[in-house]
């Protein structure tokens, strides 16, 4: 089957301001559940349809055949928008149970500062984005904004010259910007080898990267164009380490790559109900063990929202941005003036920005590299 009902049923639960969802055959018919409890809508669909929508998201996350599956990430293109979120398949009285989470992401293009970057992380990215040639790496997990940064950071450097863009998923159409889909060539390093036979300037990515891929990129710095792409790391650290692991050098590395601009989204605190709290020792023992550099950067006060009907009643909140910027000396050694992403969400936390809980949550979930 097309894609079609698969989208039909996502946006079934988006149109309804439902981020959740879940399909279940019963008594013969496939009923697609949106959201929680009496504020739940219903959409009843044919028997035959069942098998046909999990083999869709079946071949949506890659699970093999027949296969039971745990919250793996998919993406469907339609004219609107992109749909993207994850799927688990589970075993249920009548066949089995998918159950989807919708993303909210919506990808723009903003001013840096409105991304939340600091006033010196903009004065360094917009020194890189005046650079000849080069490599920018957009570091993030799935849902982290990364788009919309790539977005911003690929507008700004398209001024005055020739660019490209490639992606697997088009959410926005740039000024001076054209954009290609990879798949039209079989991969990213085909795209790149075409794009170097024309005027290209500036060369962007926001694509699933092989290693292949990454090194067709930087042989296109090597030509002189300026190269900006996304890839899939919780921080700088992983992201250097993923370049590695596709058999670059660290004086390879450091010849082309001008900055890696990590970063990591945050639910902000309802500011309606926000209050100071004392600084719990657990909380604080939880984060110092996983980043004993956190000491140095602890904010003298820390924030909590009591919970009111507001943010109770918000399905989706707006979001606090942290990023982390590292760069490179020509032999491959870490430049000075680099600090980590909890750096700089201990100091919007600080600000009542973040949840200290919410850093917690984080150190628990984010082991050593």
């Amino acid at each position: 089957m097309s894609e079609k009902i698969a989208k039909t049923i996502c946006r079934f639960a988006e149109d309804r301001g439902h981020n959740y969802l879940h399909l279940e055959n019963k008594g013969g018919n496939l009923v697609c559940a949106c959201g929680h409890g009496q504020g739940a809508d219903y959409l009843h669909l044919d028997e035959k349809t069942e098998s046909s929508v999990i083999e869709t998201f079946r071949r949506l996350v890659g699970a093999a055949e027949n296969d039971l599956y745990n919250d793996k990430r998919f993406k469907i293109a339609d004219k609107r928008s992109i749909i993207s979120g994850r799927a688990t398949l589970l075993p249920a009285l009548e066949g089995e149970k998918l159950i989807i989470t919708l993303s909210s992401e919506k990808p723009s293009v903003r001013r840096f500062g409105a991304l939340g970057l600091s006033r010196p992380q903009q004065t360094v990215l917009k020194s890189m984005l005046k650079k000849k040639g080069g490599i920018i790496i957009i570091a993030a997990e799935d849902e982290n904004g990364s788009t919309s940064t790539y977005y911003s950071l690929l507008q700004t450097a398209a001024a005055h010259r020739s660019a490209y863009s490639l992606e697997n998923f088009p959410l926005q159409s740039l000024d001076n910007v054209n954009i290609i889909n990879p798949k039209k060539y079989g991969s990213v390093e085909n795209a790149v080898i075409k794009l170097l036979k024309t005027d290209s300037e500036l060369i962007g990515v926001d694509a699933t990267l092989s290693s292949a891929d990454i090194k067709a990129l930087w042989r296109a710095a090597n030509t002189g164009r300026l190269i900006i792409a996304t890839l899939p790391a919780r921080n700088a650290a992983e992201a250097l380490n993923i370049l590695k692991k596709v058999g670059m050098s660290a004086p390879e590395i450091a010849s082309q790559l001008l900055l890696i601009n990590a970063q990591k989204l945050f639910t902000r605190p309802c500011s309606r109900c926000l209050q100071s709290v004392p600084s719990s020792p657990q909380l604080k023992q939880t984060i110092l063990k996983r980043w004993t550099i956190a000491t140095k950067f602890w904010p003298k006060k820390i924030y909590e929202s009591r919970g009111c009907t507001v943010c109770r009643q918000k399905t989706t909140g707006s979001k606090t941005a942290v990023f982390e910027q590292m760069r490179f000396l020509p032999d491959g050694r870490l430049q000075a003036g680099y600090e980590p992403l909890i750096s700089s969400a201990l100091t919007k936390a600080g600000l009542g920005l973040i949840s200290i809980e919410d850093l917690a949550i984080w150190a628990l979930s984010n082991k050593k590299i």
